[in-house]
């Protein structure tokens, strides 16, 4: 049997990664079981097969060997083996357009902080691509990784009396450490718990709501600072990329084609026919120049380019659909090499005038109003941003302020960043940078990150802990914290920026199509592949995309929050009215009061961090409105009588 890699295992193994929610594991472990029988194979294994039987047979060892045993790194090389495969499976444009989705919040937070000299841009953008690929690999989600915004903000904006800067670089390092430090011994000794017992989670909607909205008049207030006109990065400009995401995000037809598609899907299962056809048109395909137009997602495998014998049948079949007898197999080759395209001319002009179509369809997807899957909207933003990127910097002059010409490698990705650090840079790194963002990252990068993703990710929720009634059985507070805390306190001190989790770039990437922690591996590969060979100019070619692009993709990751903080808010009303029925016994229960009392909470939470632009601050004042408005003290006084009930 296969040794596989449990998650206490793998959290045990190695000291950076933490316990993975890997939902397609089963999936992949009867694949890997299925490979050695060859009634449930193919002749001719695709590529996902050979990979599958490469990790089958990497796993097949004796497991009684000391090499082998649950605590060696042949486990988790075995686990990146599997996780390196599923990742295959999974890219597509959605996950690349995902993957781009936080983008708005990262680049202008990331080259402000290296043109103010807080951070170096090349090992910054090294160690945040690291934590990605790392993310990536160890939860199923597209966690995202950020700048901590307040000790950003502190650092880009508060100074001293006597004009000095604040937090200099040496106390950005600091307050990263501290910070990580903080929260780590939160998510070890489990008191992240207790956090999240204290704030009910009407105040986690409102926390998601406030940040949310913050994020949204964040990329408007900065469209608001640019010029009508005299250039591209403009008002106009935002107004067109702000139309073109409201006709690429909106869901017309896109759920009617899909339920079309798995319908005819159902209707075609168990028709051995239509299998040998759509084996056919896949190898005929395979053949030709046709597969440079074909996509991972919807791939129509029944169509041949001879006109007089498309298969129309096998549309929308599963391209890895197998052959299981050795007849059909034969039957299968005898009808494609009868079904080869011919020299005519006549099937010349056919074949041209098909790949003059496809090409056409293929430049005009981005127009297409009724698409198949959802607009990589990411990808169509961010290829609008790096056009006028290139045209700038090839436009540049010598005064225009830009480093050029751009050159290759010169920046190291690591460096010391500990070298000048002193006892004023500890103190003020506690003092102004730890304390104002202590309760940032436990609110918003633990406790609303995790709720975030038990709400927009169902069927990836682990049943033991659902269960309970849990709000974090995708992934768990515990894993976040720690997460948070091992990022901080090793990546830090060698010239990382302080990095954390955020319920707003995770919306973000969802909304652009992320589903799976695939988009976040690509963005990390990105960010490692600039940094290396691009870092000393990578500030020059963040700094040139326009302020329009990157200002409209925070405000729909923004938006994104707050329909999820919404959505959220209106499943607790739902949820305590069938609690109420349930203990009154009464169907008669009023919910506009049950819906009511939890907004107000919700929305004191939000108007505090919309005002006063502090999210602890609103987390206060919704927690104290929750207790004195809302449950809050009734159900104290219920857990003191139960806890004293328990002692006698």
């Amino acid at each position: 049997m296969s040794n596989h890699l449990h998650s206490d295992e793998f959290l045990l193994s190695t000291p950076l990664l933490l316990n993975p929610q890997n939902n397609n594991m089963n999936e992949l472990r009867n694949e890997e079981e299925g490979l050695s029988n060859p009634s449930s194979s193919t002749n001719e294994p695709n590529t996902n097969e050979q990979l599958m039987e490469l990790a089958a047979s990497f796993d097949n060892n004796d497991t009684s060997s000391p090499s082998n045993s649950k605590y060696s790194p042949i486990n988790l090389l075995s686990f990146c083996k599997r996780r390196t495969i599923e990742h295959y499976n999974n890219v597509s444009l959605s996950e690349l357009s995902g993957s781009l989705g936080d983008l708005g919040t990262f680049i202008p937070l990331t080259v402000a902080l290296a043109r103010e000299r807080k951070i170096a841009l090349a090992p910054a953008l090294f160690w945040a691509g690291v934590s990605n690929i790392i993310t990536g690999y160890t939860w199923d989600v597209p966690m995202c990784v950020q700048p901590m915004k307040s000790i950003s903000a502190v650092a880009l904006t508060d100074t001293t009396g006597s004009g000095n800067v604040g937090l200099d670089a040496q106390s950005v390092t600091t307050a990263g450490i501290l910070t990580g430090g903080a929260v780590l011994l939160l998510g070890v000794t489990n008191l992240i718990e207790i956090v999240n017992w204290i704030v009910p989670l009407t105040v986690v909607c409102g926390l998601q709501i406030g940040v949310g909205i913050r994020l949204a008049s964040k990329g408007m207030t900065d469209i608001q600072k640019l010029p009508w006109g005299g250039g591209y990065d403009c008002i106009g400009m935002a107004v067109a990329c702000a139309l073109l995401s409201m006709f690429w995000l909106r869901d017309s037809g896109s759920q009617k084609d899909k339920n079309k598609r798995e319908q005819t899907k159902n209707d075609s299962e168990g028709n051995t026919t239509n299998d040998v056809l759509a084996a056919t048109g896949a190898n005929s395909a395979t053949s030709s120049d046709e597969d440079v137009f074909q996509e991972n997602d919807n791939v129509e495998m029944g169509k041949v380019l001879n006109s007089s014998q498309q298969l129309e049948t096998a549309t929308s079949i599963n391209p890895r659909s197998s052959v299981s007898t050795t007849a059909h197999t034969n039957e299968t080759f005898d009808f494609a090499a009868s079904s080869a395209p011919s020299s005519s001319p006549r099937q010349h002009n056919s074949s041209s005038s098909y790949y003059l179509r496809k090409v056409c369809t293929r430049a005009c997807c981005c127009l297409n109003p009724f698409p198949k899957t959802p607009h990589p909207v990411g990808i169509y933003l961010f290829l609008i941003g790096c056009i006028f990127a290139a045209v700038t910097l090839a436009t540049a002059g010598p005064d225009s302020g830009y480093d050029l010409p751009l050159y290759f490698f010169g920046a190291p990705v690591a460096i010391n960043a500990m070298k000048d650090v002193t006892s004023m840079s500890w103190w003020n790194g506690f003092l102004q940078g730890a304390l104002p963002q202590l309760p940032l990252t436990t609110l918003n990068s633990v406790i609303s990150v995790c709720c975030l993703a038990h709400t927009l990710y169902p069927d990836k929720r682990d049943p033991a802990l659902e269960e309970k009634h849990r709000t974090d059985a995708v992934i768990t507070r515990r894993e976040v914290s720690i997460s948070v805390g091992l990022m901080n306190l090793i990546l830090v001190p060698l010239g990382s920026m302080p990095n954390c989790h955020g319920a707003g770039g995770l919306a973000g990437q969802h909304r652009f199509g992320a589903r799976t922690g695939t988009s976040v591996v690509i963005l990390g590969v990105g960010k490692v592949l600039l940094a290396i060979f691009l870092g000393g100019s990578a500030l020059t070619l963040l700094d040139a995309l326009p302020i329009a692009v990157l200002s409209i993709m925070i405000a729909i990751a923004g938006l994104e929050l707050v329909s999820t903080g919404v959505k959220v808010l209106f499943e607790c009303v739902q949820k305590e009215k069938e609690k109420t029925m349930k203990q009154e016994e009464n169907e008669s229960v009023n919910g506009k009061a049950i819906l009511q009392k939890n907004a107000t909470v919700a929305m004191v939470t939000a108007a505090v961090i919309i005002a006063l632009k502090k999210t602890h601050y609103g987390a206060l004042s919704g927690w104290v409105v929750h207790m004195i408005y809302g449950d809050g003290f009734r159900n104290f006084l219920v857990w003191i009588k139960k806890k004293r009930a328990a002692r006698s």
